[in-house]
């Protein structure tokens, strides 16, 4: 069995440790903040993270900008180069045209080196819920599995991944065409906090509202302790634009209806963040993704 590399997109929120650890392969991907363009080939640290968040809040534009198949190109010719096989973890294809990108590519690929084998996987999930299927991943790459196999469980088992999220600025939604102006402001004014998640189909929809960050973080925290299923794997993932003290209190709150919980804490990459603003929060466990 040759070997295989693990690719995956420089959104993905997850402890840098564990990428240099297992050699995790990261695709690049562009945001743009205020009049800068940056490439982002690793995840950001905490204090590029504050200053990414505190320019958006003294009013930087913000943008991302989708990866071409001819940066997946680079990246494949050079695995395969190496006489590595390729399994690639995209970004949601309902998110982003990452996941379309990178088949264009590898299906090109391909056809340069007798023998490659490029499995594409569209992760239906974002951030954190990326992390918990990379791990996944890498628990089956060290115990044997296959390319063909490991992709095969992924494409499984994307669907028992549950993303819960919370927006604390409306205008960041109404930036990106979400929700119109009046909402917005009506919602600014009522301190209205939406609740999201990933459907099926790797698309963001809202589920509720809630008024006040207490109550929408303890609507997340609520979220986890109904569609949680312990038989899955236990980690959880709680990714945050600067507000860590909402996210230590949802952490507290997961252990304890749940202290078998392995509950990781991590800062929100520009990626997504730059269209949910700071102070977005979000939980993303195993379990029941269309309880509600």
């Amino acid at each position: 069995m040759r070997d295989y590399v693990i690719c995956i997109d420089a959104s993905v929120d997850i402890d840098q440790q564990f990428i240099e650890d297992n050699k995790i392969v990261i695709i690049p991907m562009k945001y743009i903040l205020g009049d800068s363009e940056r490439l982002m080939e690793n995840r950001l640290t905490d204090s590029q993270l504050l200053d990414f968040y505190n320019a958006m809040r003294a009013g930087a534009m913000t943008h991302t900008s989708q990866i071409t198949p001819y940066f997946y190109q680079q990246v494949f010719r050079r695995e395969a180069s190496l006489g590595h096989d390729i399994l690639y973890i995209s970004l949601s294809g309902g998110l982003s045209s990452t996941y379309s990108s990178a088949r264009t590519a590898a299906e090109e690929i391909e056809e340069e080196f007798e023998g490659l084998k490029i499995e594409v996987v569209d992760s239906l999930a974002a951030t954190g819920g990326m992390g918990l299927l990379l791990m996944s991943a890498v628990k089956a790459r060290k115990d044997g599995v296959s390319l063909s196999e490991n992709a095969e469980a992924l494409r499984a088992n994307a669907l028992k991944i549950c993303h819960w999220f919370l927006v604390d600025d409306l205008k960041y939604l109404r930036r990106g065409g979400r929700i119109s102006a009046a909402t917005a402001v009506a919602g600014t004014v009522l301190n209205i906090k939406p609740i999201l998640k990933i459907a099926d189909d790797g698309t963001l929809i809202s589920i509720a509202k809630k008024r006040g960050l207490a109550k929408a973080s303890a609507f997340l925290a609520e979220c986890y302790e109904a569609a949680v299923d312990k038989s899955l794997p236990g980690d959880v993932i709680i990714a945050h634009a600067d507000c860590s003290s909402e996210a230590e209190t949802i952490r507290k709150r997961i252990l304890a209806s749940n202290p078998d919980a392995n509950v990781m804490v991590c800062g929100l990459g520009p990626v997504i963040g730059a269209h949910t603003g700071p102070g977005m929060a979000a939980v993303i466990h195993w379990g029941n993704r269309d309880y509600i």
